[in-house]
């Protein structure tokens, strides 16, 4: 189990495969590196896959400020590619990386080859997050058994109906290694951490392709939420009656849909 040291902090890491092109996973709020093992699977023959578990998650350094993590994750990431795995790269993340996809896209000009945003809310305008910040401080108003029982009852919610218990049941189980607060603080931190890392002012290039996929019960309820506001060449997907980890729930069509974004952006 590798551990990036990064200043005070500790990253962990996992890679596997020994293509020429790597693939960074990122996992969302809650989640940790396994989160995408369908994709690890599935890559790993073509390509050298790296998940990573976030600053607050898994097994990697939690006395962070949870507001500031995602910058920290970044720039941890890129040193981590750039300084450990050095090859081309593409960034694969779900949903809490949309605070991270952004600073990888400023930090590294040189192997960064494309992202693929996974049901990332756009956090452009101010009733997004505003909604944001509503519901983080309704999660911590609770406290003890009461947080944990309302954190499981809203990841049920957001999974959907249309899954296995056998998926549903590995969904959940990251969330074990969490400090429940700790992630909805960092959510009601999403006004200052935008203040400062706005996402409107993240980077497009003609030379970076992006694609966005999106769940129809998920972000793509509302397109206020959607990346494709910014990026609005992008290559964009609905999974259609879906919810939020549909690359779990429905891995064979996720992976096929990003093995043709990949190569179709691979020299």
């Amino acid at each position: 189990m590798p551990l990036l040291k990064f200043g005070e902090l500790e990253l962990n890491y996992q890679t596997c495969g020994d293509g020429p092109t790597a693939l960074l996973f990122i996992h969302g709020l809650g989640g940790n590196g396994n989160s995408w093992k369908y994709q690890i699977d599935h890559f790993r023959k073509d390509y050298e896959v790296v998940t990573i578990d976030l600053f607050g998650h898994g097994q990697s350094f939690k006395d962070v400020d949870p507001v500031m993590a995602p910058r920290f994750d970044a720039e941890a990431a890129v040193n981590l590619m750039q300084n450990v795995v050095k090859k081309p790269y593409f960034v694969i993340g779900h949903s809490f990386a949309t605070n991270i996809i952004p600073e990888i896209i400023k930090l590294d000009i040189s192997k960064l080859k494309g992202v693929v945003f996974v049901d990332c809310v756009f956090q452009g305008f101010d009733e997004v997050i505003e909604s944001r910040k509503t519901f983080a401080a309704k999660m911590l108003a609770l406290s003890g058994d009461a947080l944990i029982v309302e954190t499981a009852l809203w990841y049920d919610s957001i999974i959907g109906t249309k899954v296995s218990s056998e998926d549903r049941d590995f969904i959940h189980s990251s969330l074990k290694q969490c400090n429940i607060r700790w992630l909805f603080e960092s959510v009601a931190g999403c006004r200052d951490y935008c203040s400062k890392y706005p996402p409107k002012e993240t980077p497009i290039r003609d030379t970076l392709p992006v694609f966005v996929m999106e769940a129809d019960n998920g972000v793509g309820t509302d397109l206020r939420k959607s990346w494709v506001n910014h990026f609005m060449s992008a290559r964009y997907f609905l999974f259609e009656d879906a919810g939020h980890f549909f690359f779990v729930t429905e891995r064979d069509k996720f992976n096929k849909l990003l093995s043709g974004f990949l190569k179709d952006n691979s020299e």
